[in-house]
């Protein structure tokens, strides 16, 4: 679990992903939160269905690594955003960070705090030196977020911006 000024961040268990991909509230109700915007669309929902709830039942990967991070807003008590490490550390100490607020929730800075937490996490593992996000080249909300985080822009392929923050 991640603490920030405004949010609690946690990694979902296998079980509570399902529900999470159930999309009916019931992961709310297991926690005792509030219903708010949180769905799981495409191609979110793919990701969680046959890349992230295999590699969970994996016992030799670390579930950190690999499941969904869920922010919670304290004070409303309702999921706002939600973000993913894509893989544990490769051979250089690099991992790649996912991440989404919800609808209706964008301009809020709750994924400016998130990604904040979870660099912040990063920073206390051992074995990560390295975070890296990419972003579409017109998705400037998203830079915004890796900018006000300390992200440095180091390549581009295309229309996908390729960012990074040393930790």
């Amino acid at each position: 679990m991640i603490e920030t000024p405004r949010l609690t961040i946690i990694p979902l268990t296998l079980n509570q992903l399902r529900l999470h991909i159930a999309n009916k509230y019931e992961l709310e109700q297991t926690l005792g939160l509030q219903k708010g915007s949180r769905q799981a669309w495409e191609p979110v929902l793919s990701i969680i269905t046959y890349f992230t709830i295999p590699r969970l039942q994996d016992p030799s990967l670390d579930p950190l690594y690999h499941t969904m991070w869920l922010a919670i807003d304290r004070q409303k008590q309702q999921f706002v955003a939600e973000a993913k490490f894509k893989g544990e550390p490769d051979e250089t100490g690099t991992i790649e960070i996912g991440y989404g607020t919800y609808p209706g929730l964008h301009r809020q800075g709750y994924m400016t705090e998130m990604v904040g937490g979870m660099v912040n996490w990063a920073r206390q593992q051992p074995s990560v030196l390295r975070v890296v996000a990419d972003t579409e080249a017109e998705n400037v909300a998203s830079q915004k977020v890796l900018e006000k985080n300390g992200f440095q822009l180091f390549d581009r392929i295309e229309n996908m911006l390729w960012w990074e923050i040393n930790v």
